[in-house]
């Protein structure tokens, strides 16, 4: 009789616990280091990313009041963000393998080249950090299934031969009418990048809140498993937009088409020190008595000067 109770009192036990362990081992396979080898996660792109260090200036600064950038010399170059594994239509995989480590160390024979190249903007954090957190976010995953990317320095040092490849500054030259200052429409950016490239990249903008305009941000372009070149179909957060009466009758955006497109060649006000210059001649338009909102209005006045 002793032996029943204990049988049903143990019985009991597991129907308890069973709905509770299911979801406990789904959270430990979410959470847990991944294994790499025998199960690598899987993605059919590598988007290479390029920035508008000045762009990302300006959004950085938006974010945060006591955010400062830092940007490449001179800024307008265009400079990597990173090299995305990423499987059509999902956003990831990232953070494939929990126990790695980001050593910079193994990054000392092209340091110098990444400081120049891939630049990290926000100034208030250690210049390596983006850097660990591309190789720890997307590195480690493209290092699960691609031999080429499969340590620190392959997988940096194949961005830096990718910008030099495929540089949108050298898209945009090519184009011969493309320049910082001025502003685009979505057709005329995606026909210069389509006409150099000859597949189909993805446009990102940036929406600024105080100038209330769209601002080109980020380029990229996508290769498979083979590091061969192809189109950017299926990346979570773009559309393939149609433009009528367009050459290249669709592009892949989050841009609206509707409006036009600022390429900035000036940084955020607290960045620029010719605004020093422009301030005197706000002083002469207007007189204030609040040392708080001169800051705000000489702002505001620069801003419209810079677009």
């Amino acid at each position: 009789m002793l032996f029943r109770i204990v049988c049903v009192a143990f019985f009991i036990q597991l129907c308890l616990a069973a709905p509770n362990s299911r979801y406990d081992d789904e959270d430990s396979r979410e959470n847990s280091v991944n294994e790499g080898v025998d199960q690598p996660h899987q993605f059919d792109l590598l988007i290479f990313t390029q920035r508008w260090p000045i762009t990302a200036c300006h959004e950085w600064r938006e974010t945060g009041k006591g955010h400062i950038c830092g940007l490449p010399t001179p800024a307008t170059v265009w400079t990597i963000h990173g090299i995305w594994p990423t499987k059509r239509n999902t956003i990831g995989p990232a953070f494939c393998n929990k126990s790695a480590i980001f050593d910079l160390s193994q990054l000392t024979t092209i340091e110098q080249q990444l400081e120049d190249h891939w630049v990290n903007v926000e100034k208030n954090k250690p210049d390596y950090s983006l850097w660990e957190h591309e190789w720890l976010k997307h590195g480690t995953c493209a290092a699960e299934v691609i031999d080429q990317l499969n340590t620190e320095s392959k997988y940096f040092s194949q961005g830096l031969a990718w910008l030099e490849q495929h540089s949108v500054n050298a898209a945009f030259a090519s184009s011969g009418d493309i320049r910082p200052g001025y502003n685009y429409s979505l057709t005329t950016l995606n026909k210069a990048l389509f006409d150099y490239y000859g597949k189909n990249v993805a446009i990102e903008c940036f929406y600024d809140h105080k100038t209330h305009q769209q601002l080109l941000n980020e380029v990229r372009i996508c290769f498979d498993k083979q590091l061969q070149s192809a189109d950017c179909d299926g990346i979570v957060g773009m559309e393939r937009i149609a433009i009528p009466n367009a050459r290249v009758g669709t592009v892949i955006s989050n841009c609206n088409a509707a409006n036009p497109i600022f390429y900035p060649d000036t940084v955020p006000k607290d960045m620029a020190p010719k605004v020093i210059d422009i301030k005197a001649k706000y002083e002469t338009i207007s007189t204030v008595s609040d040392e708080q909102d001169k800051q705000q209005e000489t702002y505001e006045f620069v801003e419209v000067i810079v677009v």
